[in-house]
C-alpha cells in the first residue's frame, strides 16, 4: 500500500480524510480477535480552506481537526490521512523485470514521462500487481504508480503536527477504499466480478476500479456534490443553502419533478464518464470484452435518494451505495443507532479504510458482525 511516512503504530490510528467540504475521521480498536468501532466524527470546510489538496486556510483547518478529536473522543494522537485532488497520479504501468535493487530508479525514468510535475518536487510509492510470465521466467512487471507533489505531502504533514496530531502514514485514496474492501466479512474478490467503486466527494468525482483485489485504474473527474447543489440553485432560483437542503431532504432520482430535471444535465454527464471508464476498462485490461461488473456509491453524495438506481439505468451494471463501514466492526448501541451509521456509512468509506491501516487483517476473524448491525449493501446480479 502506498504510503510516505513511517512512525510508531502501537495505538490504533485515526484515519483523517481531509475532504474540500468535509473532514470525516474514524477510528477502530482490537477487543478479542475483532474490531470495535472507537468513534467517528465530521465538520463542514471553510470555503476555498482545502483546493486541488491544497491546505489554503491552515489555522481554520487545525482548529477543525483539534476539535474533531476532542468532541469526539478519539484514542491517542496518531493519524493516517489522505493526499487527494488531481494533482496526484496513480497510474499503471508495464515494465521488464529487474532486480530490486535496479528497479527504483528505473520507475523513475518511466514516472518522468506522464508527471504533470517535475520528479525532484515529487514523492511516489508503487506496489507490483502481476508478473508476466515467459518460458517459466518473469518477463514483465504491471506496477502501479502512485504520486504527489512533494510540497503537498510535506504541508500536509506539518499541518497535523500543528494540531498536536503525530502523522504515521499519507497515502491516496484508491489503497484505503481497497482496504475497507478487504476488511468486510462479506466481501469476496474470489468471483471475476469488476467493481468499480465511484465516491462522489464535494468538489471531485474518483472512479477507482477495483478487480481481482487490486486497483488497477483510477481517474478523478471535477464533478461532485457542490455542482449538484449549484445546478438545483440556479436552476430553481434558491440561495445554496436552501439548494443543499433540497439535495438533502428532497431530492429524488425515481421522480421526474422540477427539482430531479435541475440535476440531470449534470447527473448524465457524471454517468457518461463512469459508462466510458468501464468500457475504457474492458478494451485495455480485457481484451475488450465485458465482464460481470457491480458499481459501488460512495461519498456523501450516494445518499441522494434513488441514486444507485439512476445509475444502474444509465450505465447498465447493477449498482448499490457503499455502506461496508457498517459491517466490519462491533458498535456500543448506547452510542450509535444502526439507522445512523447507515446513513452515515457512505461519507466515510475513505476514513474507514484509513483507518484500517493501523490494523493487521491477519489479526481480525472474518466473521460475519450480528446481523441486527447489517442491512443490504449491494446485492450482486450475475449479468
Amino acid at each position: 500500500m502506498c504510503a510516505w511516512l513511517n512512525g510508531n503504530r502501537k495505538a490504533p490510528v485515526i484515519g483523517v480524510d481531509l475532504g474540500s467540504g468535509f473532514i470525516k475521521m474514524a477510528q477502530f480498536k482490537e477487543e478479542q480477535n475483532s474490531l470495535k468501532l472507537v468513534n467517528f466524527g465530521v465538520l463542514s470546510v471553510p470555503e476555498g480552506a482545502i483546493v486541488e489538496g491544497r491546505v489554503e486556510k491552515t489555522k481554520e483547518i487545525v482548529e477543525i481537526l483539534k476539535e474533531l478529536i476532542s468532541f469526539h473522543s478519539f484514542v491517542g494522537n496518531k493519524i493516517v490521512a489522505n493526499v487527494s485532488g488531481q494533482l496526484v497520479v496513480v497510474k499503471e504501468i508495464i515494465m521488464d523485470a529487474l532486480p530490486e535493487n535496479e528497479l527504483d530508479e528505473a520507475i523513475k525514468w518511466e514516472i518522468e514521462k506522464f508527471l504533470p510535475f517535475s520528479l525532484d518536487k515529487a514523492v511516489f510509492d508503487y506496489q507490483i500487481l502481476s508478473e508476466v510470465l515467459e518460458s517459466g521466467r518473469v518477463k514483465k512487471l504491471n506496477i502501479l504508480i502512485a504520486a504527489a507533489p512533494l510540497e503537498v505531502v510535506e504541508l500536509t504533514a506539518e499541518l497535523f503536527k500543528m494540531a498536536n496530531l503525530d502523522p504515521v502514514a499519507l497515502e491516496v485514496e484508491p489503497f484505503s477504499i481497497l482496504r475497507l474492501l478487504r476488511f468486510d466479512p462479506n466481501f469476496s474478490f474470489e468471483n471475476d466480478v469488476l467493481f468499480p467503486v465511484i465516491n462522489i466527494g464535494y468538489n471531485y468525482t474518483s472512479i477507482n476500479m477495483v478487480d481481482k483485489g487490486m486497483v488497477r485504474f483510477s481517474r478523478t473527474i471535477p464533478t461532485g456534490g457542490r455542482k449538484i447543489t449549484d445546478s438545483i440553485a440556479s436552476t430553481l432560483g434558491k440561495s445554496f443553502e436552501e439548494a443543499e437542503e433540497l439535495k438533502i431532504k428532497e431530492l429524488d432520482l425515481t421522480k421526474e419533478n422540477p427539482l430531479t430535471k435541475a440535476t440531470l444535465t449534470l447527473l448524465d454527464g457524471l454517468t457518461l464518464e463512469i459508462k466510458r471508464s468501464i468500457n475504457f476498462y474492458f478494451n485495455k485490461f480485457n481484451d475488450g470484452k465485458s465482464m460481470d461488473t457491480a458499481i459501488l456509491l460512495e461519498g456523501g453524495s450516494a445518499n441522494i435518494k434513488g441514486i444507485e438506481k439512476f445509475i444502474e439505468d444509465m450505465v447498465g451494471f447493477p449498482s448499490g451505495v457503499n455502506r461496508l463501514f457498517t459491517n466490519i466492526a462491533r458498535f456500543d448501541p448506547n452510542l450509535f443507532t444502526k439507522e445512523y451509521l447507515f446513513e452515515m456509512a457512505p461519507m466515510f468509506s475513505v476514513a474507514t479504510g484509513l483507518a484500517l491501516r493501523g490494523h493487521a487483517l491477519k489479526n481480525i476473524s472474518k466473521k460475519k458482525v450480528p446481523q441486527e448491525q447489517v442491512k443490504g449493501v449491494l446485492t450482486y446480479k450475475k449479468g
